[in-house]
């Protein structure tokens, strides 16, 4: 089955003639509302500041919002899938017109842009683009109103509001005494409020010093244009935001603050491969943003990622070395809806797992208390299957790779590492940046399987009496769903198994996770079985029935 092409006309180009199925999706800057109308809100930058700007960095403004709102316009077509990755894959046509022609034409950029962009989101990108004229740049932003920074700012850092990138803010102003600039893209209200909060704490570190300068960005659209969260390119605005932010003040750096861990983010089953994993730091990605944008202003420009060699524990370890570990919890890390006060974060999504370790492990579990998460993923009731899934598999990825050697980690994640390690800066030889890569990871693991312990010796008695909910994670993993089939084999020391024990067992794990499945489902996932053979297993006889 062919897939569907989207094709997305920018800027007022004219579709009627081409017949295309779905839709094409029509997308417009301007102050005006209405359908596929865009506008973007930025503080801190005057018209004064834009005045001078390149052409091309117009131009590379204005695909980044489009290529960001259009990825937001197309859904995937929901969570459930087994092949999610390649089901939710979408082919994406653009047409957009732009006053640097010939630059954006020429076949190489053009297809290093795409690369850059089908990288990002695993989606597949075409470039159309066109001739535009001259026009007022700040058409479709709305500018402060205040007068033009009088200090010259020597680094630009992009600013989430998460705990990664606030305790990077905290190391470039409190650590190196700079003065940077924060680029915040704002994609809902609840978090403008949450970065001027934090920025508030940042100016207050340096008084009576000046302060770190913030530049807030919010995108206003149609709200019919949301149908799709996960947001893949929001690394690509955010670059050239960054891009366009440096130039003012005539720096060729950005800086993007994630620990190295998310930045791999190597798949832990095979639910994270494609669509849903993220690369918005991946050394790959930033490799391909430096070169696009050195290409585009003739000049050399460089993203970074300062903290690709920290694990998230080692982050707040970080903060507690500039003795600032008592902000944490006002930083944001879900990567769902804020919930209301005091639950601020949902407790079940991949960033909150990997915050709720990281704290733990790094004895600031003071600082992030129970009541933030909206779900406690060690005591309460997970009910919904994915997050059961994400729980029990970030568990098990940290019991497989503290199991592994060097060599077993480079074999299993061949391909990912030896990608990681061809464009991660700062090493000598490839060998090294394997080397360095598994002892990265081998420290994650230490620190989740030392929570791990931790919080199953602290709920030992109701772990006992088995007053905990069966679906809880110190239960789940209690009950060994965090470990592979050889690992299960090693641990009961039951040696060689027959095979259709090994099936039962399989299945037995899969309906504990996914308890909704049929047996054609179950039996897609393990592969090389069939949904008759699930059907004879004693765990699938043994099920509950609702």
């Amino acid at each position: 089955m062919l897939e569907k092409e989207h094709l997305i006309l920018c800027g007022g180009i004219d579709g009627s003639k081409r017949r295309s199925t779905p839709e094409p999706i029509a997308l417009k800057l301007g102050k005006e509302k209405g359908k596929g109308q865009i506008c973007m809100d930025v503080d801190a930058i005057t018209r004064k500041m834009v005045a001078d700007l390149p052409a091309v960095l117009r131009d590379l403004l204005e695909v980044a919002t489009y290529v960001y709102v259009a990825d937001q316009s197309i859904s995937r077509g929901g969570r459930r899938s087994f092949e999610y990755g390649y089901d939710h894959h979408r082919c994406l046509r653009f047409r957009i017109p732009v006053r640097e022609y010939d630059l954006w034409s020429d076949p190489e950029n053009r297809e290093l842009l795409e690369e850059t962009l089908s990288f990002a989101s695993g989606d597949t990108y075409t470039f159309e683009f066109s001739r535009r004229r001259p026009d007022d740049f700040p058409g479709f932003l709305n500018l402060s109103a205040e007068t033009e920074p009088e200090h010259q700012y020597n680094e630009i850092v992009l600013f989430s509001g998460g705990l990664d990138s606030f305790t990077g803010a905290i190391d470039e102003v409190v650590g190196y005494e700079r003065l940077p600039v924060l680029v915040g893209h704002q994609s809902n209200n609840k978090l403008t409020g949450l970065q001027g909060k934090l920025h508030e704490y940042l100016v207050e570190l340096r008084r009576p010093q000046l302060g770190p300068l913030h530049v807030p960005v919010r995108i206003n659209k149609d709200k019919r244009l949301t149908k799709e969260t996960s947001q893949r390119t929001r690394s690509f605005l955010y670059a050239a935001l960054g891009t366009i932010v440096a130039r003012m003040f005539n720096l060729n750096r950005v800086k993007f603050y994630e620990n190295g861990i998310v930045s791999c983010n190597l798949p832990f089953d095979g639910q994270t491969m494609q669509a849903r994993s993220t690369r918005s730091t991946h050394p790959r990605l930033l490799h391909l943003l430096s070169e696009l944008v050195s290409i585009l202003i003739d000049s050399d420009f460089q993203f970074e990622n300062p903290y690709f060699n920290k694990s998230k524990t080692e982050v707040c370890l970080r903060l507690k070395d500039l003795h600032h570990e008592e902000l944490i919890r006002v930083t944001r890390s879900c990567a769902r809806s804020i919930y209301r006060s005091p639950a601020t974060h949902c407790g079940t999504c991949s960033q909150c797992i990997d915050r709720r370790f990281a704290t733990l492990a790094a004895e600031c579990g003071e600082h992030d208390p129970d009541f933030l998460y909206a779900l406690d993923i060690f005591k309460d009731c997970i009910d919904n299957t994915h997050d059961r899934t994400m729980a029990v598999g970030f568990v098990r990825f940290a019991t497989d790779v503290g199991d592994m050697t060097p060599e077993n980690f480079v074999r299993k994640f061949s391909s990912e590492a030896h990608e990681i390690a061809r464009y991660l800066p700062g090493t000598e030889n490839a060998d090294m940046a394997l080397k360095s890569l598994f002892l990265l990871h081998q420290r994650h693991s230490e620190s989740v399987t030392k929570v791990m312990a931790q919080q199953i010796e602290k709920n030992s008695l109701p772990l006992v009496k088995a007053t905990l909910p069966a679906t809880c994670l110190i239960r789940m993993v209690g009950a060994g769903l965090h470990l592979t089939t050889g690992q299960k084999r090693k641990r009961s020391g039951a040696g060689k198994k027959h095979g259709k024990g090994r099936l039962n067992e399989k299945v037995d794990r899969l309906l504990t996770l996914h308890p909704e499945w049929t047996a054609v489902e179950i039996a897609h996932d393990i592969g090389a079985t069939t949904a008759g053979a699930v059907r004879k297993t004693n765990a699938w006889k043994q099920r509950p029935r609702q």
